[in-house]
């Protein structure tokens, strides 16, 4: 880090404005408006550099002043100047921050931390995160050390010099600590003295240092070799109680399609752990991989959707005042992955509350035309909630069945309430579930066969 730096400015708006500027290219600042007060600050605290405003230091008596303040007279200092400086060497002109913090750190390091035994902030691109914490460990210093990341804020906590915790987005542990010794982007600031409450990391600070930098490296590997982009993940398996604990998080988070990124905060384990079982999962076909899984689809074109949009008003259920409604029925996984491909269609509103309980539930709203937008109702095939079907049934113009299982409760249920039943796997084909285009592919059949177009 650079030393720590004096700034005098007798203009205290221009004051705190300059300071702030300054600590955000990573220079640790105290402020004063005047001499005598800057070598009381000086007495106080260590300084390394002065930054003296052009109005004090052109003012008459100036050396003289500085002079007689032998905590001053020492440092090296810059005079900032309102036009471009270089009139001399010691001149920098006040407007370009980021030329004054390189001559600053041009200086060389600061004292160590425990000189000074007070706070401090940076910048990530002058300090890294392990510089930052052996520093704060061979100091022996207790508090937090925020970090702000253009992924997210973060804190590591330490005491005696140790992390004993450290938290990251949405995760903590020494998970969020390997994830943050990776950033090198945003700012920091430790603040000293602060009590720890919680502790979840009980290795040593070295030990994970070392640990942390090895998995940092083979994770960026990791993730390289998988090249995913924009592609989804889905578990086309279900999870067994005698497969490892992040076999098991892994296939239960990707129940439902997930990018890299969410399956990596979605599961506690480490990233590196995460990526070597989703490398075997792959290998093995229990995880699959969903092309372009980022891309939004049309429904239909605009010309058979408007058709579409005619078919469904005229198959809505009389007595009904909502609008047309098409149920989708099967597993809850596979509900789940519908109404992920369904977020992925083109003037699609999906649904942000699903139950706990299997019981039927909105998954989504399709505008059509201006005029006319169908809902989707998902209904798991589940016996011991098949009474609940009857209030979803008779508003149905169509109900499509995900699962190529027969299911007698759900067939009578259709009949009774004069329902036509779909069967949906047909259209999908196997997973065809996660797939934005086999879903809209499978509506516009719905919508269709509702009406006896097949």
């Amino acid at each position: 880090m650079a030393r720590p730096v004096l700034l005098i400015e007798p203009d205290v708006d221009e004051l705190g404005a300059l300071a702030s500027k300054l600590r955000a290219h990573g220079l640790e600042v105290a402020i004063a408006d005047g001499l005598v007060s800057a070598a009381v600050r000086a007495e106080g605290a260590r300084v390394g550099v002065l930054l003296v405003s052009s109005v004090i230091a052109s003012a008459p008596g100036f050396a003289e002043a500085l002079a007689a303040l032998p905590s001053l007279l020492p440092l090296p200092r810059f005079v900032l100047v309102d036009g471009v400086g270089g009139r001399a060497q010691h001149e920098l002109p006040r407007w370009d921050v980021e030329l004054i913090a390189q001559r600053v750190h041009a200086l060389g390091q600061s004292v160590p931390v425990a000189a000074a035994g007070g706070d401090f902030r940076g910048d990530l691109k002058q300090v890294s995160v392990a510089d930052l914490l052996q520093l704060l460990g061979s100091n022996r210093r207790s508090g937090t050390l925020s970090l702000a990341t253009p992924s997210g804020p973060g804190e590591v906590r330490l005491s005696e010099g140790e992390v004993v915790d450290a938290v990251y987005r949405r995760v903590d542990g020494e998970k969020a600590l390997f994830r943050l010794l990776g950033e090198t982007e945003g700012s920091f600031a430790f603040v000293g003295g602060a009590s720890v409450t919680v502790r979840r990391i009980e290795r040593s600070s070295q030990a994970l240092l070392m640990d942390g930098m090895r998995q940092l490296d083979e994770t960026r590997k990791r993730v390289e070799t998988f090249a995913l982009g924009s592609d989804l993940l889905l578990a086309v398996s279900f999870a067994h109680p005698d497969q490892r604990d992040v076999e098991q998080r892994l296939l239960e988070a990707l129940v439902r399609p997930r990018t890299l990124a969410e399956l990596l905060d979605e599961v506690p384990a480490s990233d590196l752990d995460v990526l070597e079982t989703l490398a075997q999962l792959l290998g093995a076909g229990a995880v699959r991989r969903l092309l372009g899984g980022h891309r939004r689809v049309d429904l239909a074109e605009p010309e058979r959707l408007t058709v579409l949009a005619a078919l469904a008003q005229r198959a809505a259920r009389a007595g009904f005042e909502s609008m047309p409604r098409v149920a989708l029925a099967g597993s809850q996984r596979q509900l789940s992955a519908v109404q992920s491909s369904l977020s992925r269609v083109t003037d699609t509103t999906v649904a942000s509350d699903v139950p706990v309980a299997p019981a039927p539930h909105p998954l989504a709203t399709v505008r059509m035309t201006d005029s006319v937008s169908l809902e989707l109702v998902g209904i798991p095939l589940v016996d011991a909630f098949a009474p609940l079907w009857g209030l979803v049934l008779p508003s149905c113009i169509a109900v499509a069945r995900l699962d190529s299982e027969p299911f007698d409760v759900l067939e009578a249920g259709c009949r009774l309430a004069s329902v036509p039943l779909v069967d949906g796997e047909s259209v999908l084909g196997p997973a065809g579930e996660s797939d934005p285009e086999r879903v809209a592919l499978l509506l516009r059949t719905t919508l269709e066969r509702a009406v006896g177009n097949e």
